[in-house]
C-alpha cells in the first residue's frame, strides 16, 4: 500500500488554528510572563505561520487578554480614552476604566480568581502585572516625560492591586459598599499623582 506523505511546512489556518493559538500563547503567557513572549514564539509553540497570529488577533496585548484573561478587553482602546482625557483628571479616567472592566461580564470572576492564585503562584501572578504595567501604565507615565516611568507604573500597579486585595479579596465592609464614583475620586487621586504630577 502507497503511504500518502505528510505536507511540508507549517499548518494552515483552520477551525482548529485559532484554539491551537490560544492555547500556545496561555502556556507562554503562563511560564515566561508578558514581556519575554513575542507572537513569534506563540506562532513556533503552535506549529502555525506568524501571520495567521495577526489573522485572528489584533494584537499581542489582544492575543493575552482573550488567551489568560478569557475575557473582551482593549487595552489600546483604553488607553485611548484615558489620554484623551485633561490630564489633570487622567488618574481618576485610568481608575474610572479599570471600574467599568472589572464591571463588564465575567470579568470580575476571572480578575478574582487569577488574584488568589498569585498570593501563592508566582507565575499567575506575572503575565497580569506585566501586562497592565506594559500596557497601560508605563504608556501613560511616559506619555507625561517621566524618567522614572517605570517605578510611577509599578507603583500605580500596586495601588490598584491593593483595591482588588481588599476589596474583593480581604472583602472589606467599606470598599465593597463604596460607589463607583467614589473609587474613581479617591483613588484615581493616587494614580494621579504617581503616574501624572512631578515628584
Amino acid at each position: 500500500m502507497d503511504t500518502i506523505p505528510k505536507p511540508r511546512g507549517r499548518r494552515p489556518g483552520n477551525s482548529d488554528t485559532r484554539y491551537s493559538i490560544l492555547q500556545a500563547a496561555l502556556g507562554l503567557f503562563s511560564r515566561f510572563g508578558y514581556d519575554k513572549v513575542s507572537l513569534r514564539a506563540v506562532a513556533r509553540e503552535a506549529d502555525v505561520d506568524p501571520a495567521l497570529i495577526h489573522h485572528y488577533f489584533d494584537s499581542k496585548a489582544d492575543l493575552f487578554t482573550r488567551s489568560v484573561l478569557d475575557i473582551e478587553f482593549n487595552a489600546e482602546a483604553m488607553l485611548q480614552r484615558v489620554m484623551a482625557s485633561p490630564r489633570e483628571v487622567i488618574g481618576q479616567q485610568a481608575v474610572r476604566e479599570f471600574v467599568a472592566a472589572w464591571r463588564s461580564a465575567g470579568a470580575r470572576e476571572r480578575f478574582t480568581a487569577m488574584f488568589r492564585a498569585a498570593v501563592n503562584d508566582d507565575g499567575a501572578r506575572r503575565p497580569l502585572i506585566e501586562f497592565v504595567n506594559r500596557e497601560i501604565f508605563m504608556k501613560i507615565a511616559l506619555s507625561q516625560g517621566h524618567t522614572n516611568a517605570t517605578l510611577r507604573a509599578n507603583l500605580a500597579m500596586s495601588a490598584l492591586l491593593g483595591l482588588v486585595m481588599t476589596r474583593d479579596i480581604l472583602e472589606i465592609p467599606t470598599l465593597q459598599s463604596a460607589k463607583d464614583d467614589e473609587l474613581v475620586r479617591g483613588l484615581g487621586a493616587a494614580l494621579q499623582q504617581l503616574l501624572v504630577e512631578p515628584w
